[in-house]
């Protein structure tokens, strides 16, 4: 008799999926509920075994976002500087938009100048752009009378104070040419510009006793004129210690030689006593002499640091060639060759190439091919692979020249197996290495990009700035 068994129904508990916020989830236990099937009464016999499947809450897994860290600074950077540009845009903008309305517009002081400024026009027609021209302020009668009036009065005060309690001139006059809170404009003349130029220089013909000259200063504003008069006494300056024997011996030169002679003979007594003369040398022997010490001491650092500039263009070359040679030893091998000849045909294709097609010289074939004149000159094979080792100084060809020797000594039948390891992580290497210096270039580009950033920021900023002005 076949017994029918109804299952029954069982009501599995809503799994609630929580909203997880990166980089940190927090992800709850959850607990494996155990459903029991209830007994059920069967007449003896076979019963059929009923599995309760388990139900477990599905796993939720939080992705953290990372920013590369060789990307940090450039990101930081443009954001800042977008911040920065949009903050002042939109002040430069608030500030547009609040002077925008105006009945009236400012005219520059006098002597400023004019200016155009452009305005939307709205009537009820509509709008339209003009250009309105706004002159320079110009002064009322009254104005100019005051300004004028102050002017001479200021170069009363300032005449007075360079004369002082002597009343004389014995040194350069720094005539003003303009007064502080004053458009008046200012120009000069004397009587006597053998004595005092217009812009107050003393001549050397002044008398020791002192001459009168007088100055005349032409004050002018909105077309009026005034011209303000002072008579000044002016003396030579007093000769110091070496002006007086400077004088001297001018004098007396002038006394012995003719104007006629072709030389002009200096005395050899003064009055204080007898005098030589030695002709005053321009010192360049000193400084050719400490300018060659210079160089020459300089010489030892710029070998050193151009004996390290060769040196990592050197490494970098080795680094460069060393999976081409790896790469070329594996066809080798695979096409039957054995390791000596592998490396002597290495050698042979590249002079060669330098020979016949103008190649230019690389270092690491030409250690190869000093490793095949060592072994051709009697050396040992694995003491000429460790020599090339040791002279490249680089991890890579010292790995190769152990495989190379490992492979003599102990008769390795697998040196195919490595070759082919190494030159994946040759080749692994040469992407790491490109990946770096594109790096480095980009960095090196940034500075100037920031610099035409600032310039195209100054051109489309400074004359919006300067339209309110």
């Amino acid at each position: 008799m076949k017994l029918k068994f109804k299952m029954p129904k069982l009501k599995v508990p809503k799994v609630k999926v929580l909203k997880v916020k990166a980089p940190k989830v927090k992800v709850p236990k959850v607990k494996i509920l155990k459903v029991k099937a209830p007994k059920v009464e069967v007449p003896k016999g076979k019963v059929p075994k009923i599995k309760v499947p388990r139900i477990r809450a599905p796993e939720i897994k939080a992705t953290k976002i990372k920013m590369p860290r060789n990307r940090k600074k450039e990101t930081i950077l443009a954001l800042a500087i977008i911040v920065a540009g949009n903050l002042g845009g939109g002040a430069l903008l608030i500030l547009e938009n609040g002077e925008a309305g105006t009945q009236a517009l400012p005219r520059k002081e006098y002597g400023e100048g004019d200016y155009s400024q452009t305005l939307q026009v709205y009537t009820e027609e509509g709008s339209q752009q003009v250009e309105i021209l706004v002159k320079e302020r110009q002064y009322t009668s009254k104005e100019i009378y005051d300004f004028l009036r102050v002017g001479e009065e200021a170069l009363d005060a300032w005449m007075k104070e360079q004369e002082g309690d002597t009343g004389v001139i014995r040194q350069d006059l720094e005539l003003p040419q303009s007064l502080p809170e004053n458009p008046v404009k200012l120009s000069y003349q004397t009587n006597k510009p053998e004595l005092m130029s217009w812009d107050g220089t003393l001549g050397e013909g002044i008398p020791q006793t002192g001459e009168q000259v007088e100055l005349t200063c032409h004050m002018e504003l909105g077309g009026e004129e005034k011209v303000w008069h002072h008579t000044v006494t002016v003396c030579p300056a007093p000769l110091s210690q070496t002006g007086k024997l400077q004088q001297e011996i001018q004098q007396q030169a002038e006394k012995l030689s003719g104007d006629t002679s072709e030389t002009l003979l200096l005395p050899d007594r003064l009055e204080s006593g007898p005098v030589a003369y030695k002709r005053q040398t321009s010192g360049r022997g000193w400084m050719i002499c400490l300018l060659s010490l210079a160089a020459g001491l300089g010489i030892y650092p710029l070998k050193k640091e151009k004996e390290k500039e060769d040196q990592e263009k050197r490494n970098r070359q080795l680094q460069a060639d060393y999976p081409d040679i790896i790469q070329k030893l594996i066809l080798f091998l695979k096409a039957g060759l054995s390791i000596r000849s592998s490396m002597e045909k290495l050698a042979f294709d590249y002079l060669q190439a330098r020979k016949y097609w103008n190649m230019k010289e690389r270092c690491a074939y030409e250690e190869v091919v000093k490793t095949c004149n060592e072994m051709a000159g009697g050396i040992y094979e694995a003491e000429a692979y460790e020599r090339l080792g040791k002279r490249c100084l680089l991890s890579e060809y010292k790995v190769l020249s152990v495989l190379l020797v490992q492979n003599l000594k102990k008769g390795n039948q697998s040196i195919l197996e490595l070759l082919e390891r190494e030159a994946a992580a040759a080749g692994q290497e040469r992407l790491r290495r490109a990946k770096v210096r594109g790096e480095e270039a980009s960095t090196k580009l940034l500075l100037p990009m920031i610099m035409q950033l600032v310039v195209v920021l100054i051109i489309l900023m400074v004359p919006a700035f300067m339209s309110f002005f």
